[in-house]
């Protein structure tokens, strides 16, 4: 899996009616989809968000393991949920998607208080099998 096929795969999952994706406000005042794949840098600060707020890093961590031949490797894509508006059920239910479409994966939840935002770190693991050396 690349980041482009999971991009689409949480998007499609989230996107789905009840739409769960909050909204980013950006400083021209027009608006995009609260979905952000963080690579060098984050989210911009000057960008607004509203509702969930989902975030992918750009490349999984990596976790080879050789074997005869081939090279194991299993990566574990990361990817966190933020929900900023409060009295919402929507973590809730993105989480329930999650679960229900990857069933291997791995979650933290922490719940919100008055220091930080109620949030949710998944641990996607996407095992691929090498060749160990070049054919």
């Amino acid at each position: 899996m690349n980041i482009t096929q999971l991009r689409d795969a949480v998007t499609t999952l989230l996107g789905a009616s009840p739409n769960l994706i909050g909204s980013y406000t950006l400083p021209d005042n027009t608006t995009i989809p609260a979905f952000y794949v963080v690579g060098r840098q984050g989210v911009p600060p000057e960008w607004k968000v509203n509702g969930l707020e989902v975030t992918i890093r750009e490349f999984p961590e990596t976790l080879p393991t050789p074997m005869v031949g081939t090279l194991s490797i299993n990566q574990l894509w990361e990817i966190v949920f933020v929900q900023y508006t409060t009295n919402s059920n929507t973590l809730s239910l993105a989480r329930d998607r999650m679960m229900r479409r990857f069933p291997d994966i791995v979650n933290r939840y922490f719940p919100g208080d008055d220091i930080a935002y109620e949030r949710c770190r998944f641990s996607l693991p996407d095992l691929t099998i090498r060749n160990l050396y070049p054919a």
